[in-house]
């Protein structure tokens, strides 16, 4: 009887005696035991249901399971249709791009690609000698977002599937200029993902959105998603698929969907069942394959870091972007005209976590929720760095624009300068940095990098490059590096710009408005024909300044009214300032004339002087600023 007890208390220790191992895995990374995990996050998310997003879907993977998924609020508002996180489908935006790249390394794996190859090896002649930049482009720089494009912010999004135009044609047609070295600079881009995409077609055979359904959503058994960018291999999912919202002065409109034309880099729809799928074909349990790839090498290859521009910055892994959390996480976010996503996996935990709603811009739960879930990164800042023999802060202070920015078209001014950041020392190694209203301040850990202190701004970590003694750019390893500002894009010209612009607006609106007033004072008055003739010739120089101004704030605000900016709508504005151009140089040729024969006194000459004067600013102003350019 002894022996028996003896081996059943031996049990009860087997049974009841907690690993260690297995305790700490039954947890976030953030230190939230499972048991608790619906409760945190249903008390987080219903802080935010309803304020940044009408409704939601969170789903967490482990270890091969999704261990939990949910939605929250509605998929649509009006007919309160529930989220279905199996049924309810999603645009998952920029997301999209990492099938891109997981498709670039199933082609690595067969030896069709090389990723330090030039990328026109892989295009065809006939494509490749439409293609405008200069410098060599490796697939490397597709994936780390430094081919060096400039931002090109027209095409992205349209709102009706006929709308969209072939891959291959917007490719050539809508091409940005090459404006950084390769390999020099990240500046995100959307065009140099959907490059990757042509690249895939080109080497496959198939068009993109066959090969990702076939070779990946297949395989990861995602059967609910799309990468059709109008949904014509499956337009039943449509029946499923969720409002989005775009919230207005505290209200929700329905803003409808978004088909994206450079589709690779966007365009996927799919639920948050088939989206958890995909990350947990990213992370097979106990060294298996992964169904996307032969060996587990290639897997483990693809979400490896492969750039960074310091050491100790986590930057990219083969096009996906690095989580700096608790532990090493990988994966991206996602945008279209009124959806929000995130998707970050910690490989070496087996643990992820995914986001969809249905919200332009949304921040709080996309982003919020994986910071609860996968913690952030203790900070390393030494105890004193005055104690530190390092470079002195004043070196990089100064004003910085974002590298993900245009230098060809009108959007420069608006891009660069509403993201500007400006640095600033406050002591020897500490700095302060301003951006978009907020700052934020960082302290030096090692030689111009810069580690922030509390809630972060542009990054957790900013590293100063310095070549040859000149600050080149700052780099947080995301999406953007930050530039010094040119000699000719000062803060002083900008504000004299913005001076200017507001002295035309005044001037040339009133100025029609006082025209018209005098005609009809003046219609009956006995005047010479000479008088008429020269005030009709002034009062045409107004004209034309008004319609300069008109016509470029109507250009603004359909620029910045939406992501849907279409070029061909753009170039009708670009190409009556030319028309406007040549209508004041001719309308002022004319005045000049008729006001030196005109008997006018010195208060109505000192008139025209300033209407000819303002009006050559203004134009020297849009030329500068690039209204001028006809992009594409």
């Amino acid at each position: 009887m002894r022996k028996i007890l003896s081996v059943l208390f031996s049990l009860c220790l087997l049974i009841f005696t907690v690993n260690p191992t297995n305790a700490a895995s039954m947890e976030t990374p953030s230190g939230i035991v499972f048991d608790n995990l619906e409760k945190e996050i249903d008390s987080y998310v219903e802080e935010y249901i309803n304020q940044s997003s009408p409704g939601a879907a969170v789903a967490i993977v482990k270890d091969g399971e999704i261990i939990f998924s949910k939605g929250y609020g509605y998929a649509n508002v009006s007919k309160k249709e529930e989220i279905d996180p199996a049924k309810t489908v999603f645009e998952y935006g920029s997301i999209s791009k990492l099938f891109v790249w997981t498709s670039i390394m199933q082609l690595v794996e067969q030896g069709k690609i090389e990723l330090n190859r030039d990328i026109k090896t892989y295009l065809p002649q006939e494509f490749s000698n439409q293609l405008n930049y200069e410098k060599t482009i490796t697939i490397y720089d597709l994936m780390h977002h430094t081919a060096g494009f400039e931002e090109y912010p027209f095409d992205l999004i349209y709102t009706s599937k006929e709308e969209v135009v072939p891959l291959k044609e917007l490719l050539v047609n809508g091409q940005p200029k090459q404006i950084y070295d390769p390999g020099s600079t990240i500046a995100y881009s959307n065009y140099a993902t959907a490059i990757a995409g042509y690249i895939v077609e080109e080497i496959s055979g198939s068009e993109f959105s066959e090969y990702e359904r076939d070779n990946i959503f297949k395989k990861a058994n995602m059967m609910k998603t799309s990468g059709h960018p109008v949904l014509e291999d499956y337009p039943e999912l449509e029946q499923d698929k969720a409002t989005g919202y775009i919230k207005v002065k505290e209200e929700f409109i329905e803003a409808g969907w978004s088909y994206v034309p450079l589709y690779p880099a966007g365009s996927v729809n799919g639920t948050l069942h088939d989206l958890a799928n995909f990350a947990i074909a990213l992370m097979p349990n106990n060294k298996d394959n992964s169904p996307l790839f032969k060996t587990r090498e290639t897997l483990d290859n693809m979400l490896s870091q492969s750039g960074t521009p310091h050491t100790e910055i986590l930057s990219n892994a083969h096009g996906f972007w690095e989580y700096d959390g608790q532990v090493r996480g990988v994966g991206h976010g996602g945008n279209t005209l009124a959806f929000s996503s995130n998707m970050v996996i910690a490989p070496e935990e087996n643990f992820g976590v995914i986001v969809l709603t249905n919200a332009a811009g949304e921040m709080d739960l996309c982003y919020g929720l994986v910071d609860l879930l996968m913690g952030k990164r203790d900070k390393q800042i030494p105890v004193s760095v005055t104690e530190i023999q390092l470079p002195s802060a004043k070196e990089i202070e100064g004003s910085y624009v974002s590298a993900r920015n245009s230098e060809s078209s009108y959007v420069e001014g608006f891009l660069g300068f509403m993201t500007m950041a400006k640095v600033k020392a406050v002591s020897e190694n500490e700095i302060k940095v301003t951006s978009m209203g907020m700052e934020g301040s960082y302290v030096q850990t090692s030689p111009y990098l810069y580690e922030v202190v509390g809630k972060s701004l542009i990054g957790d970590k900013l590293y100063f490059e310095i070549v040859d003694g000149e600050l080149k750019r700052i780099s947080t390893g995301q999406i953007a590096d930050y530039l010094p500002l040119k000699w000719d894009r000062q803060l002083i010209w900008y504000y004299i710009s913005i001076g200017i612009l507001g002295l035309s607006l005044l001037y040339f609106i009133i100025g029609l408005i006082v025209s018209g007033v005098s005609w009809l004072r003046n219609r009956k008055k006995n005047l010479s024909g000479l008088i008429k003739t020269e005030r009709k010739w002034h009062s045409a120089i107004i004209l034309v300044g008004a319609m300069f101004i008109i016509n470029n704030l109507f250009l603004i605000v359909r620029t910045f009214s939406g992501m849907s900016i279409k070029i061909d709508v753009i170039k009708w504005h670009i190409i009556c300032n030319w028309a406007l151009l040549a209508g004041a140089i001719i309308c002022m040729l004319i005045s000049f004339l008729y006001t030196k024969r005109a008997p006018l006194q010195r208060k109505q000459k000192s008139i025209r002087l300033s209407t000819w004067v303002i009006l050559v600013l203004l134009v020297i102003v849009l030329i500068n600023w690039n209204f001028f350019n006809i992009i594409a």
